[in-house]
């Protein structure tokens, strides 16, 4: 039997569960070409003619003068596109969806969930509107509902309020914050907060971000108001940026380390961490030094709240245990990619900066040769990735020897100067690379962990300047043709590693189909996109 699960928030996305294991999972911003889009249109256009025996939809802000606006556009959609189904089920408990991806494929039998994004379900008590769920506390197991052990809301002036405490303060939830302060720092994406936060240092112009470290997330006035006035009432330099993200990094990781140190000693050592805020893969390494019996939800943003809730109804409903994903391969098939890349014809040529030849014949040793001599290689194979990482078939690879690497990747991707680049190394050599803090693998690249001292110099491109890097554990199971790549790169260099980072300019969703990965190639300076599975190589000309 099949369930679809449904997210309706931004990152809106489509999951598919049969007889309890994810077999499809796709956000529409991949094939809307939209970033962070709300809408589900393109993916119900891509379920034509398909029949559910139970659907179930969700949102962040499903209350319930809203579940039937939510149903009349889930029903027209369907219609439109001749999807039928036996149960429709709107679930509007946004945070248990993200317990339920976080949980069903941990590997734990029991678990506490800690949920921490910007905001979910919206609350009332004693008849009165809270606000939004922004920090959430569950104890989950197979054999018993979920129990809620606390809760954090944001009313609707931004402060924030615990079920059961009638106290209000000036209060934020970590990944609030992140979007609050990226606004003032005049960026684009919370994750560069995160990113410009290892060039800074304790700055005694910059007070504390809380006040002090409970639960409630206080902030202190004091340094909303230096961050408002950096620009007109300091002198420059005196209040860098970089300093400031410092700080926003550092008090909001304290914060959520009081959270697993009262769950540690009160609930469980097995800690489920979900929600947006768990994108801040640094603070993740530091969670993992508490307790490595950790699991972080690679799909923690609102996009696997559809995962989550298709396993949970196929838990509830059909009986059948969730089955822990092995890979996040989860995309469509894309077929035919030979007589796609013979017969392609941009609609636009205007705009594009070089044209492409094809060559024939090309594999995986072939491209470890091209890495060596420091090309930029992109990979583009069977079914992407679901999740904000790239694993090896929505990648660009790069030689990470290069010390000048990132400089030549941002001029392809046009990010920012100070974002480190990932690596992705081969399972078996990871000990000698990496530490992992007792974890033995990290395939979905959550955590940046710390490069052996010894390796450092061998790896200069993907080491950020606290001599760290966000890091993807490969096995040649989970990905055949990335792993070979890599294995030939290791036996031309004596690397076990490559710079893998997503195949997208930056601020745009990865490519997706055939077609978006042609027109990046033909709007960006990339050299080289490999299809393994037809054995051509796309040449920048």
């Amino acid at each position: 039997m099949k369930v679809l699960g449904i997210n309706l928030s931004h990152n809106a996305s489509f999951s598919i569960v049969e007889n309890g294991e994810l077999i499809f999972s796709l956000e529409q911003e991949r094939v809307s070409r939209q970033k962070r889009d709300n809408q589900i249109n393109r993916l119900c256009e891509g379920l034509k003619n398909s029949h559910f025996e139970i659907i179930g939809y969700t949102s962040y802000n499903m209350v319930d003068e809203k579940v039937e606006s939510y149903t009349d556009l889930v029903k027209y959609c369907f219609k439109k596109n001749n999807i039928t189904y036996d149960q429709l089920i709107p679930y509007d408990e946004h945070h248990l969806t993200h317990c339920y991806s976080s949980f069903y494929n941990s590997g734990f039998d029991e678990a506490v969930c800690l949920i921490i994004d910007n905001g979910g379900t919206s609350y009332t008590l004693d008849n009165t509107l809270l606000g939004q769920e922004n920090i959430s506390v569950y104890k989950l197991s197979y054999t018993q509902e979920p129990k809620l052990l606390f809760k954090l809301c944001r009313n609707w002036r931004g402060r924030n309020i615990s079920i059961g405490d009638y106290h209000t303060y000036n209060c934020m939830s970590p990944a609030g914050v992140f979007e609050m302060y990226k606004d003032t720092l005049g960026f684009k994406e919370p994750g560069s907060v995160m990113g410009l936060s290892s060039y800074g240092k304790e700055n005694s112009e910059i007070p504390q971000l809380y006040d002090n470290t409970d639960l409630f997330c206080k902030l202190n006035i004091s340094f909303n108001d230096v961050i408002t006035r950096r620009k007109t009432s300091y002198p420059k330099g005196t209040v860098p940026d970089e300093d400031f993200c410092y700080r926003i990094q550092k008090d909001t990781t304290e914060v959520v380390k009081k959270y697993i140190e009262l769950i540690m000693k009160n609930h469980s050592n097995n800690i489920c961490l979900s929600g947006g805020y768990f994108q801040n893969s640094i603070a993740n390494y530091e969670f993992l030094k508490m307790n490595n019996n950790i699991f972080v939800d690679p799909v923690c943003h609102d996009g696997g709240t559809s995962i989550g809730l298709a396993q949970h109804l196929d838990f509830k409903i059909n009986k059948n245990k969730p089955k822990k994903y092995k890979t996040l391969y989860q995309g469509p098939i894309y077929n035919n990619q030979e007589k796609l890349l013979n017969s392609y014809k941009p609609n636009n040529t205007k705009h594009f900066k070089q044209k492409y030849k094809i060559i024939d014949n090309y594999n995986n040793k072939k491209i470890a040769e091209l890495l060596k001599n420091y090309k930029s290689v992109a990979i583009y194979q069977e079914k992407s990735e679901m999740g904000p990482r790239a694993l090896g078939n929505r990648s660009i690879l790069y030689n990470p020897s290069d010390p000048k690497a990132k400089e030549k990747i941002n001029l392809i991707k046009n990010r920012e100067w100070f974002r480190p680049y990932a690596g992705t190394v081969l399972f078996e050599h990871t000990k000698d690379w990496f530490d992992l803090q007792g974890k033995k693998e990290t395939p979905f690249m959550s955590y940046v962990v710390g490069v052996k001292k010894d390796k450092l110099n061998q790896i200069p491109g993907i080491c950020h300047i606290d001599n760290t890097c966000r890091i993807q554990t490969l096995k040649k199971t989970h990905n055949e043709n990335f792993y070979n790549i890599i294995n030939e790169f290791y036996k031309l260099t004596g690397i076990p590693v490559v710079l893998n980072t997503s195949l997208n300019s930056a601020g745009s969703p990865l490519v997706e189909s055939i077609e978006d990965v042609l027109n990046f190639m033909l709007t960006s300076n990339i050299d080289y996109i490999y299809f393994p599975e037809c054995g051509k190589l796309l040449q920048s000309i």
